[in-house]
């Protein structure tokens, strides 16, 4: 396992137990599998120490939205034949959960233990130490590295778009779970995927370093998908980076692909079958009104657009 990945990793338990101890449900087992955690790693404590940070300087939007959507969302949970669809469509258990679930949709619990986030629907712009200008898309979250002899972002969820500040003598590197993105000062786009991890390079050239394959040279306009283990050839993706002006650019990609960036987006999970999402999508797209991203891919695609309350949204094949 990899240090970005242990790191992750540590910070997703240290919010698995957190919720499990609030929930009113915990149990004296969990207190003490809690504590036990804590104790074998100082990755663990620190981990821990840091949500705990996080949590007091959140508090009061994370009760807000806590309090607000649990209560909204087990109203929805009492009627059961919605309750059936939320249920299966989004694993929840209970109304704490579904309160926890609803607060982690509106802003991510995962940015309480990373040094930068974005909540859903949000982009931002941040100044790093060496002077950088680093772009993050909605739901995203990166943790920062920098020395005088390193500059190291480590991209945890989402997507971000960094231009390095010109004249530090150290290379920028951009590290997900899959490698590494190394530019001697090209602006270039990252994005973590289920799968992979994409690289666009958007000025001059940049390197590609998968963990257990050979590096992979992008020049400008170009971009390349990698794996723990290969590299894609690189292709034309010019368009790749338009979520930083807020659209969606689209050329015969999957929907599958444009849900997922569209559902960033949004508060409710969105849901494409499988049918749908391999169907081929070209246009350009409101990130800012998903709503009528929607409605334009529903009119010139055979797709059903279905809403089941404020919380679950599925796109289908439209019926014959």
């Amino acid at each position: 396992m990899t240090r970005e990945q242990a790191t992750a990793d540590a910070g997703d338990r240290a919010i698995g137990f957190w919720l499990k101890l609030t929930s009113g449900e915990a149990t004296d087992a969990d207190r003490s599998a809690c504590a036990a955690w804590r104790a074998a790693d100082p990755a663990h404590e620190s981990a821990w120490a840091r949500l705990q940070q996080r949590l007091s300087q959140s508090v009061g939007r994370l009760e807000t939205v806590m309090k607000n959507e649990h209560h909204a969302l087990r109203r929805t949970l009492l009627r059961p034949a919605r309750r059936r669809v939320l249920l299966n469509a989004a694993g929840l258990v209970g109304a704490a959960v579904a309160g926890a679930w609803a607060a982690n949709r509106v802003s991510p619990l995962g940015n309480l233990v990373a040094d930068l986030g974005t909540s859903t629907g949000e982009r931002r712009e941040f100044t790093l130490p060496d002077g950088s200008l680093l772009t993050l898309d909605a739901r995203s979250r990166v943790d920062l590295e920098f020395t005088a002899q390193a500059r190291r972002v480590r991209l945890l969820e989402g997507a971000l778009i960094v231009q390095p500040h010109a004249g530090h003598p150290a290379l920028f590197d951009v590290h997900t779970p899959h490698g590494q993105v190394r530019s001697a000062g090209a602006g270039c786009m990252v994005r973590l995927e289920p799968q992979a991890s994409l690289a666009v390079a958007l000025q001059s050239r940049i390197e590609v370093l998968p963990r257990k394959a050979e590096r992979l040279t992008l020049a400008a306009g170009e971009g390349a998908r990698f794996g723990d283990a290969w590299a894609d050839r690189p292709l034309r993706m010019e368009d790749a980076a338009s979520w930083r002006e807020g659209w969606l650019k689209a050329r015969d990609q999957p929907l599958g692909e444009i849900a997922a960036a569209l559902g960033r987006y949004r508060t409710d999970l969105l849901r494409v079958s499988p049918q749908a999402a391999a169907l081929a999508v070209s246009g350009l797209y409101p990130l800012d009104d998903t709503d009528r991203a929607l409605s334009a891919l529903e009119h010139t695609l055979p797709i059903k657009v279905s809403r089941y309350t404020r919380w679950l949204t599925l796109i289908d094949v439209r019926s014959a």
